[in-house]
């Protein structure tokens, strides 16, 4: 019985497999691994190489990109367009779930991880566009320190997720297309078509990129996990035990899948928001409490920071750093490493919100990516980072000595314990730090299933877990290699590719859009060039207008 029910398992699992992206991307990454283990010190160098090569002499691509995605998405906000509804019927989730999710899926790898240390790294180099009005290490520092941190986490991050997810979203529910990322050029390729050898070009780079994205997500989750116990117990992790620990972990989590998106991913996710909020508060009160820092102080540096975010939100959208002293290496270092990040997620994301928004209107998706989850950045940025600077400023805890000695990822222990009840808060942001490890596995495993399944919505137990495997051992193996620097370099990669993928969507996209509804944006009756009392109406033909202008004259 056993037997038979292990061979039905497999055979589902066969059964369901869209081969090339399947074994395209399985096959890079055994690849990648195979090399990692035999020739480690030759792909550290490449990848070392690559993020010079990549970083710098694609960042205008990147930068421009993200921009334009960001124009088109705010434009069908605003427009009659945003009023078209995803799907028939009422949405699946509630609203705080819908939101726990939007967030857990888009940001959560990145937010908690660089939410305690960014900011402060900022204010102890000071970015280059911002270096000649202040000091590292003072006052002056803070609030541009703040402004690049809310400039990461802010709007320009949801570009590349709602290219694909919302266009995607719209032909699955409107039109029946397949859960893939190649149905973002269903208009063009044709229902028929997206197993051409288009539409399975665009799928296998989704996978790759994807993986690429994902491994960095989890990599850096992983590393501030290993980190916390290390600053907290002593315990020290080599090569081998940091591979294990990762990959056992990535394992442990997407086993959770099995639940389903409405019991593992939706419950994980309202529960990391419920974890957020009373750290944000324990980290608002405490700041209070300690002498030395005035929160008041660091919600003035975080309205500043807003401030200075939309005053120079073009400069720094488009900011490479040519013509400035180490801007380069800079912008590529870190505005040029989260574009690219957030586009290496965008096949995954993307999908996820397609699968999660049936029953909302494009205007609901996007006004939750674009306001609200850009509220939620500038509320945890300007409470944590700002504590952060502010604690650093006063003297009354080193949290730089801790990151210089430990690395990034420990700068969120070495906040919460110094407020009071910094026992409490230390291990509940280790709890934190799992829980959102978890969803990021949970969703990206089942985006990866879904796009090596031909978009099947709920791909097989084995399916989700052979890629959770895969994710854990990749996220590892960078970590290994060259720690955040190789994490960086593997989506400046992968995600190059697909940055093209996503201005083609959203432009195919508006093209549809304006076919199937047509006359929202403009009356077809309305004349370019002539007057309304001039132009034929409808029914009237064209000698009749005629006649009707001649006797006129």
């Amino acid at each position: 019985m056993a037997q038979s029910s292990g061979s039905s398992v497999l055979t589902e699992f066969v059964d369901e497999l869209d081969p090339i992206p399947f074994i395209f991307g399985a096959l890079v990454t055994f690849v990648f691994i195979g090399l990692a283990a035999f020739r480690t010190e030759w792909v550290s160098n490449q990848i070392t190489t690559a993020f010079s090569v990549f970083g710098q002499g694609l960042a205008w691509m990147y930068l421009l990109t993200m921009l334009l995605m960001l124009v088109v998405c705010v434009y069908l906000m605003v427009s009659p367009y945003g009023r078209i509804k995803l799907g028939e019927g009422t949405p699946e989730y509630s609203n705080f779930s819908y939101l726990a999710m939007f967030f857990s899926a888009g940001l959560s790898a990145g937010i908690v991880f660089f939410g305690p240390v960014e900011a402060l790294t900022h204010y102890s180099t000071v970015p280059p566009l911002f270096s000649s009005g202040a000091e590292a290490e003072t006052a002056s520092a803070m609030v541009p320190a703040l402004a690049y941190s809310i400039f990461h986490y802010g709007v320009s991050a949801w570009g590349g997720y709602l290219a694909i997810g919302i266009p995607v979203a719209y032909y699955v529910y409107e039109h029946g297309a397949p859960f893939r990322t190649s149905t973002v050029l269903m208009p063009v390729l044709g229902m028929d078509n997206l197993n051409g050898i288009i539409g399975r070009t665009i799928d296998t780079l989704a996978v790759i990129a994807t993986l690429g994205g994902i491994a960095t997500g989890l990599g850096f989750i992983a590393t501030q996990i290993l980190t916390g116990i290390t600053y907290r117990t002593g315990i020290q992790f080599g090569d081998a035990e940091t591979v294990l620990a990762i990959t056992g972990i990535t394992i442990i989590f997407t086993l959770s899948l099995v639940a389903g998106v409405d019991r593992g991913i939706r419950r994980l996710s309202d529960f990391n928001i419920a974890i957020m909020a009373v750290l944000l508060l324990a980290t608002f009160v405490g700041g209070i409490l300690l002498s030395g820092i005035s929160e008041l102080a660091v919600l003035n540096t975080g309205a500043l920071a807003v401030g200075t975010y939309v005053q120079n939100f073009f400069a720094m959208s488009l900011f490479t750093g040519v013509g400035t002293e180490g801007g380069a290496a800079w912008s590529s270092f870190w505005t040029v490493f989260y574009w690219s990040w957030w586009i290496a997620w965008a096949p995954f994301v993307g999908l996820f919100l397609a699968r999660i928004s049936e029953g909302r209107t494009i205007r609901e998706v996007l006004f939750t990516a674009l306001v609200s989850m850009t509220a939620v950045s500038v509320v945890w940025f300007t409470v944590v980072g700002g504590t952060s600077m502010w604690l650093q400023q006063s003297g009354l805890v080193d949290i730089l000595g801790a990151v210089s000695q430990f690395g990034d990822g420990v700068a969120g222990y070495a906040l919460f314990g110094a407020l009071p009840l910094g026992e409490l808060w230390q291990p509940l942001f280790l709890v934190l730090v799992v829980t959102f490890f978890a969803t990021s596995a949970d969703s990206s495993t089942l985006a990866v299933a879904m796009l090596t399944t031909g978009g099947k919505a709920s791909p097989s137990s084995l399916n989700r877990v052979f890629w959770g495997v895969l994710q854990g051992l990749i996220a590892s193996i960078l970590v290994v290699l060259g720690g955040a620097s190789a994490l960086r370099s593997s989506v400046i990669i992968t995600g190059a590719p697909f940055a093209i993928v996503c201005v083609i969507s959203l432009v195919v996209f508006i093209k549809k859009l304006g076919a199937d509804h047509t006359g929202m944006i403009v009356d077809e009756s309305r004349s370019m060039f002539r007057s309304p009392e001039v132009a034929s109406k409808p029914g009237q033909s064209a000698s009749d207008e005629a006649a009707r202008t001649h006797g006129d004259d």
